[in-house]
């Protein structure tokens, strides 16, 4: 069996701030992002991952920097970045972005999923570029615990096609930063251990 430990990066500036992020916004960790990152280092570092995964973006790596600096092996796949927002990214979530979003999400929820922002991706084209990223994984690994770094709504995706919802069920899955989604693949089946845990973080 393949144990799958999928997080989502730890927190930001634009996260705290509420400013879009997504795909084309390379930030990094903020002070309580850090100490995310160090809590879940503490808690998970004795789970033998054989290999470390995250995005090609710091803010992924940078929240796996303590196994990186402890020997554990590290690898950056561009198929695990985030959802690029297209014009949204860099703006705050205000009231008329807020509309933005519950719209589109309306559009995705109902199956519209090849439905973006301008300059944006779709539901569809992040899950073919994540799951390209994640049968590399599968290829190279077909037992024991690999730690995957990625980000909120990439992660919504990942979860919502592995566990058989679908994509337009992907907002049921949550993503807090650090929150932790350990999926057991057996063969060709997949199982939800935890989702979104967040009990690493008690001390913080």
């Amino acid at each position: 069996m393949l144990h799958l430990y999928f997080i989502r990066h730890g927190e930001t500036d634009y996260n705290a701030l509420r400013i879009v992020q997504g795909g084309g916004i390379d930030s990094d960790l903020n002070e309580t992002g850090r100490s995310q990152s160090q809590l879940f280092f503490e808690k998970y570092k004795n789970e033998g991952f054989r290999k470390v995964y995250c995005s090609t973006l710091k803010r992924t790596f940078q929240t796996i920097q303590p196994f990186a600096e402890n020997d554990f092996s590290v690898e950056k796949l561009s198929g695990l970045n985030e959802l690029g927002w297209g014009t949204l990214e860099g703006q705050p979530f205000n009231e008329e972005n807020h509309r933005k979003f519950v719209e589109i999400n309306r559009q995705w929820s109902e199956g519209n999923l090849d439905a973006a922002f301008e300059n944006g991706e779709s539901p569809i084209q992040v899950w073919e570029r994540a799951n390209a990223g994640l049968q590399e994984i599968f290829s190279a690994h077909k037992n024991g615990n690999i730690l995957i770094c990625t980000h909120g709504r990439t992660l919504r995706i990942i979860c919502s096609m592995l566990l058989g919802a679908g994509l337009a069920k992907m907002n049921e899955f949550g993503h807090d930063n650090t929150g932790l989604n350990l999926i057991i693949k057996e063969d060709s089946r997949f199982v939800a251990a935890k989702l979104n845990s967040l009990e690493h973080l008690n001390r913080l």
